[in-house]
């Protein structure tokens, strides 16, 4: 079995391969799935900003309370409470950051919750010198099973749209478009008696084809953690099967 150190140094070499790989002709019916989902969230993000003003309004009055945290940036979306369960086990180097027990001006991420906890409002604080003049409010909105994320820049220009899918309280299906790249992505997981077993992820970057899908085995600890993968990248029509153990 590999450590995490190992993890991450293959991790990179495969990201140089498929980025190679990608230079080359490919069948454009192979991204077509994840061409519609991009389009699913522009749809929703043109619907979205009719409705900002409204949106702000409904969701400042709903918060009634608010939490901080330092770091996060590496997360890409949302910092702490981004999402996913397995980014920061297969993207080197990303951290959540921690919950701050008193407000602190150089906080990182403020979030609102409602009522009935559930987390409607995410604001960045600017504070990271290679993500300057990246600052974002997200307005989290929910219908049953399904989480929409709009992220609006100070300009009210809608940058990136996520929704999420549960049932029973796990996340099935984790899906991210960013429209300034643009870029989609997707988690996809399964269980077995409501225990996590499995993952694939996949990221696509239409202006250069870029394409890669990664599937792994998961087993977690007692407290839910991930202590073990094995699986890997899809690369030239085959799926690693390397183990991974995470102390």
């Amino acid at each position: 079995m590999k450590k995490q150190s190992q993890f991450n140094i293959e991790l990179n070499q495969m990201l140089d391969e498929a980025f190679e790989n990608s230079k080359k002709k490919v069948d454009p019916k192979e991204y077509k799935k994840y061409d519609d989902i991009l389009s699913s969230h522009q749809e929703l993000a043109r619907f979205y900003r009719k409705e900002l003003r409204y949106l702000k309004k409904k969701n400042s009055q709903e918060i009634v309370s608010v939490t901080y945290t330092k770091g996060g940036e590496t997360m890409f979306h949302r910092g702490y409470y981004c999402p996913s369960l397995v980014h920061t086990y297969i993207v080197e180097g990303t951290k959540r950051g921690k919950l701050l027990k008193r407000f602190s001006k150089k906080y990182s991420f403020k979030y609102g919750f409602d009522k009935l906890g559930k987390l409607i409002y995410v604001q960045n604080n600017d504070e990271f010198e290679q993500f300057k003049g990246s600052q974002f409010q997200e307005f989290i909105t929910y219908d049953k099973n399904i989480e929409i994320g709009i992220s609006v820049r100070p300009d009210n220009s809608i940058c990136m749209i996520t929704r999420c899918e549960y049932e029973d309280g796990k996340l099935l299906k984790y899906e991210r478009s960013d429209f300034e790249m643009p870029e989609v992505y997707i988690e996809e997981y399964s269980y077995n008696d409501n225990q996590l077993v499995g993952v694939e992820t996949a990221s696509y970057t239409p202006s250069i084809c870029l394409y890669n899908r990664q599937k792994y085995a998961v087993r977690q600890n007692s407290n839910g953690e991930i202590v073990y993968l094995r699986g890997g990248f899809l690369f030239n029509g085959k799926w690693q099967n390397d183990e991974y153990i995470f102390d």
